[in-house]
């Protein structure tokens, strides 16, 4: 089987497997937009549901990073289907277990989103790792938008840092192969803290 492309756009800043099963393609995009410990955003805002996916709504602003902040961002997961409503996760809520969702096509749009409004944002990821079982040939898979990094994520205090931003990436699957993973959002703010949305695990057949 032929290898499919994997490219990449990047509106701000962009941000696997080897065999001879074909390989999904990827494309994201990001734009600015706002540990395990309380997310310092959203909650007075109100949470869950409805008031998670009206954040992707919102336009950033920018700010000064301050010299001292303790507590890491909001992380948000939205998977869009192609139909139906939007499925989100944030960070932390507790719903790692829950049931996978059927794709309804081999392919989705994942849009992750940091939020930190008193202390700036850093940057924002999509994570999907997942496994294709095509004609009995099993492989596993990490796409990651921006890819992993070694460097650490902090910007100067007094630096210009916008409060929320997001990412995107679509992947498209073989058609004609199983596949069962999970993806979901990491943010880090400007200070370098991190936080992890809830994955949404997915299937399809």
């Amino acid at each position: 089987m032929r290898r499919a492309l994997l490219s990449l756009t990047a509106l701000f800043a962009a941000g696997c497997g080897d065999s001879a099963a074909p390989t999904p393609a990827s494309r994201a995009t990001e734009t600015p937009s706002g540990v395990r410990a309380l997310p310092d955003a959203g909650m007075a805002e109100g949470h869950g549901g409805a008031a998670d996916a009206a954040l992707f709504d919102r336009r950033s602003a920018r700010m000064r990073v301050p010299e001292l902040d303790r507590t890491p961002p909001l992380a948000v997961m939205r998977l869009d289907l192609g139909e139906g409503t939007p499925v989100v996760r944030r960070s932390p809520e507790g719903s790692a277990g829950a049931e996978p969702i059927t794709l309804p096509r081999p392919t989705f749009t994942a849009t992750a989103l940091v939020r930190d409004m008193d202390g700036g944002t850093g940057r924002i990821r999509v994570s999907a790792v997942y496994v294709t079982d095509c004609d009995g040939r099993r492989q596993e898979h990490g796409d990651y938008f921006p890819p992993a990094q070694i460097e650490n994520i902090r910007i100067p205090p007094g630096a210009l840092a916008p409060n929320q931003r997001t990412r995107s990436a679509t992947i498209d699957f073989p058609a004609g192969c199983a596949v069962s993973g999970r993806v979901y959002a990491e943010a880090t703010n400007a200070h370098g803290l991190e936080s992890i949305s809830d994955p949404i695990r997915f299937t399809w057949k």
